[in-house]
């Protein structure tokens, strides 16, 4: 059984740990959420004020593991593909199972959700009357459900990993003749990408926090499919080959980290500025410019690319 996997094993430990510290968190939340009054100066009230910097602090303390802990996932994908049949890379591993996509995008959204939890407790801590304390723990309260669904899923997915029945490897997942989706070209996928990008840029000059916000995560989509369909070729100079995982692995010199590192702090600038507009704060130039400096130097990589080859060969892939 894969679940038995030391890379597997650790990180279903190290998962539950958090949930069970997450848990902890719930049941003192369940109160404040409730109970909380800022306009009242009992004795109860001020234990609820202390025990909520206590609670926020686990959460934030999960957040800090959570990320480190997605890269070790990423990482042990790679290091067990070898343990299932014909998987070349995480591909195989993710696509072993009806589990695995939603495995991956679960633990994606649960990052963006917490980033934004933390960002809505910073704000709260700089206000005076204590305006956003309740809203942000009853938020967490429907967090943890997702924190629930994440642990539960991705160990359906290790415990019904099969071992020795052949999975499919990354070249027929992502075969050039079904990859295309509801693309009808490369001309097509690139314009949208690179207009989607130009759009971001006016949004931001315009201030348009709603639009720039959710144009980055659209952008962010499109940058993922770019990837898989256009670009990830040109980084293994090899046509026919489109998977978006063997980039995170040695001979690609791990550029596949890079990458989605930019793409999920390009997400999380996008996230602050929809966040902090919705609490109607004073958004900061630092969200916007984050997000799109994030999304610009991913651009310029993933341009590199194809531009380098074509120079090296006089001829496009």
């Amino acid at each position: 059984m894969i679940l038995l996997s030391p890379y597997v094993l650790t990180l279903i430990i190290a998962e539950g740990v958090l949930l069970i510290l997450s848990f902890i968190a719930l049941l003192a939340s369940l109160r404040i959420g409730i109970d909380f009054d800022p306009h009242k100066t009992t004795a109860y009230q001020y234990e609820l004020n202390k025990k909520s910097y206590l609670v926020a602090t686990i959460i934030m303390f999960v957040l800090l593991l959570k990320l480190p802990l997605f890269f070790f996932f990423i990482w042990g994908l790679d290091a067990t593909a070898i343990l299932v049949p014909g998987a070349m890379c995480a591909a195989g591993i993710v696509g072993a199972t009806p589990w695995g996509a939603w495995m991956f995008f679960i633990k994606i959204l649960t990052l963006f959700l917490l980033s934004g939890w933390v960002l809505m407790h910073r704000q709260d801590l700089q206000t005076t009357d204590f305006a956003y304390t309740k809203k942000k723990f009853l938020l967490y309260q429907g967090l943890f459900f997702v924190l629930c669904v994440e642990f539960l899923v991705q160990l359906a997915h290790y415990i019904q990993m099969p071992i020795d029945t052949p999975v499919h490897c990354c070249s027929v997942l992502f075969d050039q003749s079904t990859s295309m989706g509801t693309f009808s070209s490369q001309a097509t996928l690139l314009g949208i990408f690179y207009g989607l990008f130009s759009l971001l840029i006016i949004l931001r000059f315009l201030h348009l926090a709603w639009l720039f916000g959710f144009f980055s995560f659209v952008w962010g989509g499109i940058a993922v499919v770019s990837l898989i369909q256009f670009f990830s070729p040109y980084i293994y100079e090899l046509p026919t080959h489109k998977c978006p995982f063997c980039i995170l692995q040695a001979e690609y010199f791990y550029v596949g980290y890079l990458i989605y590192a930019l793409l999920f702090l390009g997400g999380i600038g996008g996230l602050g500025v929809m966040v902090l507009k919705a609490l109607k704060r004073e958004i900061s130039p630092l969200w916007y410019n984050l997000g799109l400096t994030c999304n610009t130097l991913l651009l310029f990589l993933l341009t590199a690319y194809p531009l380098s080859y074509y120079l090296r060969n006089g001829v496009w892939l």
